[in-house]
């Protein structure tokens, strides 16, 4: 994975959707979009070509929290809803364009896209005040977008009236109508597919056939706070001669609401209606908006004859204000029987799984969390990320359907106008069974490198194993800065400028270097591949890491042994959940072995979440292991040393075994010093078949008085 990199346009000015990952991708590209509102989206591309995105949005909340997501096939736009009636009246679609944000090379300040992004908002609301939308001056559009060509006619064209009424009951201007041909999903260019409604009216020139209308309709105070969202649908119109249908504001009248089992705040969310086509590509529109904002539907009962519908809404609500322990609800269901039922829906706690969720840093920050779910069904999705003040312990319910494969991370802190994010974790697609409690932790002290696991058995993404060897070629792929929860990878060698992030790697093959240098290139990860001699043989890989910078002070720094036994390799293939490798456009490879790399996994006794404890005897459990899928032998043995003096001397802890490769070692580390110590570890362990690890990290944590 190369390293996070902010793209930055605004073509009016002067001046992080979707990037192809390299031909032979190791695992998912990440990059990021900056939107010439200011909106950064962060975009995660698998090889298999399916984008998930985070979305840090430029405005706290308000008309610019509202965005219309709009992917057809492979192709996704990110438009605010400020910025719709514009659409081919000075704003080109381009602009909006992610995967063609990415590409271009144009840059401008984060700060002069977001001014950009105020001042659309305010010319919408002054024209909504008039009661008409003039074209937005000067044109815009992304520096060398190709001209739209004009759609040739392949049949005999119709005239597909879209008639509107706003929230007011008067007939509408400035809000949109969007039309998709649900015989074919490939028939329109996307400039064709959606228009501002003007006084009540909005014209399309189509061909023949079953089109599928939705009026999106966003409704604002006085002062020009959104109030409601009203997404008013006909999913199935027939035109075989010119015709008029209606999407009136008021028909949107069932309410997304959630009853939950315990009192809980609207935040952000949103309503995606995925349409699809008999053949071509499908239409999904996700319309997100900001905290407290209501979303009303149009419910259909019958359900569609002509391709499908699917539909949902997503939300996070949280606790009100008081004391206790802090929760959220992460709540989506979805309906693709082609209707669109009401849209009230009570939520019963045995369909939750519960998430004792720990976020855990040295320093008061505030970072961004997102957990979005995808279904099956869905190629392209967007979820906005929300602020979370760290550190905080908190209980998360998530909607618990096996169908739902939830995704995302978190990140401790963002950079300097959203420049990207710092200092947290990715975590691995995974599915929550209904009734189940679970613990999370994120960013839990001591951080050490870590390779990619599946985080649960019937998630539908593969990953790529820390160690494979195919043949005589060895692929490793390692996240140094990881915690301590299965399928949590860390940021790696990446971070600011203002950062300083060293490496070094060494592979031996019966103690002579095949392969050596420095990974620490911004990349999220360590990767190589060496090709080895095939005869049996011991291997030893050393990694290094270090992390210094004015937000880390505690895990700064790793040094990592693994020495394991290996040979050649042949007529052996990973299960479906994994993949030796990552192709563009075709299925992964999977036709190699897991090597038996050993593996730590750390818990502190009585760690805050702020990455202390107190002062005094110590304990420190942790497991010893293989990656998974490797050939394991048992475990023979783990020893503890710490250090009070950042590694200059070191003293023996007491390891204990507790079976199945579960270790418990105490100690005592106690500091006179009122600003307490920093902890040092090295722990080092051994298989049957010669297998070794030994990790020495760096200021692992800290004790106070």
């Amino acid at each position: 994975m190369r390293k996070p990199s902010t793209l930055l346009v605004a073509a009016a000015l002067g001046l992080p959707a979707l990037t192809s990952p390299n031909a032979q991708a190791a695992e998912p590209e990440t990059t990021t979009a900056l939107l010439v509102t200011g909106d950064q989206i962060v975009v995660n591309t698998r090889a298999d070509g399916r984008h998930t995105a985070t979305v840090v949005p430029a405005a706290e909340s308000g008309l610019g929290r509202v965005r219309l997501q709009l992917s057809l096939g492979r192709k996704s736009y990110a438009v605010p809803a400020a910025a719709l009636p514009y659409l081919g009246r000075g704003l080109d679609w381009s602009l909006f364009d992610v995967d063609a944000v990415l590409r271009s090379a144009q840059k401008t300040d984060i700060n002069a896209a977001k001014d950009f992004g105020a001042k659309l908002v305010r010319k919408f609301l002054d024209d909504r005040k008039r009661g008409t939308f003039t074209e937005f001056q000067p044109a815009m559009s992304l520096p060398g977008a190709p001209a739209r060509k004009p759609v040739q006619p392949m049949s005999v064209m119709r005239t597909l009236t879209v008639t509107a009424n706003g929230p007011d009951g008067k007939p509408d201007t400035g809000n949109t109508a969007v039309v998709y041909n649900a015989d074919n999903g490939d028939l329109f260019d996307v400039g064709e597919y959606a228009q501002p409604f003007y006084e009540g009216v909005a014209k399309f020139s189509v061909p023949e056939g079953h089109y599928s209308v939705l009026g999106l309709f966003v409704e604002t105070d006085a002062d020009g706070n959104v109030t409601a969202v009203r997404l008013s649908s006909q999913p199935e119109v027939n035109v075989t001669a010119d015709v008029t249908t209606k999407v009136h504001a008021q028909q949107a009248s069932s309410k997304v609401t959630w009853v939950t089992p315990k009192p809980a705040l609207l935040q952000e969310g949103g309503f995606v209606l995925r349409r699809q086509a008999v053949t071509g590509s499908p239409l999904a529109i996700d319309v997100a908006v900001g905290p407290g904002v209501p979303i009303w539907v149009s419910p259909v009962s019958k359900p569609v004859a002509t391709g499908k519908l699917q539909s949902y809404p997503y939300n996070r609500l949280s606790s009100p204000p008081g004391p206790g322990t802090p929760y959220e609800y992460q709540l989506q269901q979805a309906t693709t029987n082609g209707t669109i039922p009401q849209q009230r829906y009570v939520v019963k706690p045995g369909s939750l799984a519960t998430v004792d969720a720990n976020y855990y840093s040295e320093i008061n920050s505030v970072g961004v969390r997102q957990r979005a779910g995808i279904y099956p069904w869905e190629t392209e999705q967007s979820r906005d990320g929300h602020r979370i003040t760290l550190p905080v312990r908190q209980t998360e319910y998530v909607t618990a359907d096996p169908a739902i494969n939830w995704y995302g991370g978190m990140a401790k802190y963002t950079g300097i106008g959203f420049g990207g994010w710092y200092g947290g974790m990715y975590d691995s697609n995974r599915t929550y069974q209904p009734g189940q409690a679970l613990r999370e932790d994120w960013n839990r002290f001591p951080l050490h490198p870590a390779g990619n696991v599946q985080a649960s058995p019937d998630a539908a993404w593969p990953v790529v194993p820390a160690a494979t060897r195919k043949g005589n070629a060895v692929r490793l792929q390692i996240h140094p800065f990881s915690d301590n929860t299965p399928g949590h990878t860390g940021f790696g060698y990446s971070g600011e400028q203002r950062d300083k992030i060293t490496g070094a790697y060494e592979i031996t093959q019966d103690g002579v270097t095949v392969a050596s240098g420095d990974p620490a290139h911004g990349g999220l990860s360590f990767q190589t591949e060496v090709a080895l001699d095939p005869s049996p043989s011991t291997i030893k890989l050393t990694l290094d890491a270090t992390r210094e910078g004015p937000m880390y002070f505690y895990s700064t720094g790793s040094h990592t042994e693994w020495t394991w036994k290996s040979g050649h390799v042949g007529n052996v293939r990973l299960p479906n959940a994994y993949a030796c490798e990552l192709i563009k456009g075709g299925e992964p490879d999977r036709d190699c072995a897991v090597e038996p790399l050993m593996t730590l996994q750390y818990a502190i006794g009585n760690l805050a979440v702020n990455g202390t404890a107190p002062n005094g005897p110590q304990s420190l459990d942790f497991t010893v292991g293989h990656l998974p899928l490797a050939q394991t032998s048992a475990i023979t043995g783990a020893t503890v040393q710490f250090s009070l003096d950042d590694g200059v001397t070191w003293q023996d802890a007491s390891a204990t075994a507790q079976g199945n490769g579960a270790y418990k070692a105490v100690y005592t580390a106690s500091s006179p010093d009122f600003r307490g110590t920093h902890v040092s570890l090295r722990v080092t362990a051994t298989d049957a078949n010669g297998g070794q690890i030994s990790e020495t990290i760096t200021r692992a944590y800290k004790i106070f008085n």
